[in-house]
């Protein structure tokens, strides 16, 4: 499969998965079960926040095409975060393009966004792997770790973060995050 194809698709997915969350912070109305909501309506305005940073960093590369923008937002509305929905397709292109930096991290994030951790972790380190450079990676993997209660590892990569790039705010992040685990005597 020709790798633009590969990058076009994948574009896509994020741009779907970056307006489903925007949309969601932009006044989409959402009817909350009876059950839990106080618990229900916390959770899923984290992950909602979460996966919005996420992709609203990704979208600020101005080199997408508008048509190209337009599309993926009309292919993306139809995905939900924490439904599952597109991992399959993302392991099937990274079939045809194993070493594909940008489909791993995407693939990684669908899995963090997912509750899969373990394969998260996995697939960060897969990604890292090959180009080692990349901050969010390095944010997400740390996540990843600390959700596993694996607090050395969630440290390690969060001071990568900050090694990488100290001046910038993912990397204050971190070090938020490393001060509280330190707070907590972890």
């Amino acid at each position: 499969m020709d790798t633009t194809v590969i990058i076009i698709i994948a574009v896509i997915v994020v741009a779907v998965i970056a307006v489903v969350a925007l949309l969601a912070f932009n006044g989409g109305e959402k009817k909350p079960t009876q059950v839990d909501q106080t618990k229900s309506d916390g959770l899923t305005a984290q992950k909602e926040s979460a996966t919005a940073k996420r992709f609203q960093q990704v979208l600020s590369d101005e080199s997408l095409s508008s048509e190209m923008e337009e599309r993926a937002e009309e292919i993306l509305t139809k995905y939900t975060s924490g439904s599952g929905e597109g991992i399959p397709e993302v392991e099937k292109l990274l079939e045809g393009d194993p070493n594909n930096v940008d489909l791993l991290d995407w693939l990684a994030f669908m899995y963090y966004s997912n509750d899969n951790i373990d394969k998260a972790i996995e697939t960060y380190q897969r990604a890292l792997s090959i180009k080692s450079d990349n901050e969010n990676q390095h944010y997400y993997l740390a996540n990843s770790f600390y959700k596993k209660g694996m607090m050395s590892n969630a440290k390690k990569e969060w001071n990568e973060v900050i090694r990488l790039n100290p001046s910038s705010k993912i990397a204050k992040n971190a070090q938020e995050r490393i001060d509280y685990l330190n707070s907590q005597g972890k």
